[in-house]
């Protein structure tokens, strides 16, 4: 009788203990100010880098997902509308830009792009650049393409 009772208390003790240890799963949540990530244990991710499904993102000072242009340690990225910074070329509100495709930071200096050479500065390169162009169709469906000669 004892041994089915320590038995019995046993099993409950480890069941309560178990269940104090709640875990959540890391990942977006949507809120009415905008995009959060909310880690494992929690907390939410507040000036610093995601890594999700080969994609980085940058969360601010208020955990806020950042789009746009954001300049971090002396450096530039851009992050589209869904907050996935940019690599490669780009043209960004009518000026060409440079983005490392590993590290997705603004490159500036003359660079090598399929045999013919550019120069590229924090406010863009040359009219006549190549570059990626995005565009969104009606059914939020993406597709990129590369475009050379005078920008239009």
């Amino acid at each position: 009788m004892k041994i089915k009772r320590f038995a019995t208390i046993s099993l409950v003790l480890a069941l309560t203990a178990g269940s104090a240890f709640t875990s959540l799963a890391a990942g977006f949540v949507s809120t009415s100010q905008g995009k959060k990530y909310q880690w494992g244990d929690g907390s939410y991710c507040t000036n610093n880098w995601v890594h999700y499904r080969d994609h980085w993102f940058y969360f601010g000072s208020d955990q806020l997902m950042r789009t746009g242009w954001i300049q971090r340690d002396n450096t530039w990225y851009y992050a589209a509308d869904t907050g996935e910074l940019q690599g490669g070329i780009m043209k960004i509100n009518g000026n060409v830009y440079y983005f490392d495709n590993n590290s997705c930071k603004l490159v500036t200096g003359t660079r090598t792009y399929n045999g013919d050479s550019y120069t590229f500065t924090e406010n863009g390169t040359t009219p006549d650049s190549p570059y990626v162009y995005t565009e969104w169709d009606s059914y939020g469906h993406v597709t990129r393409g590369t475009k050379f000669g005078v920008f239009q």
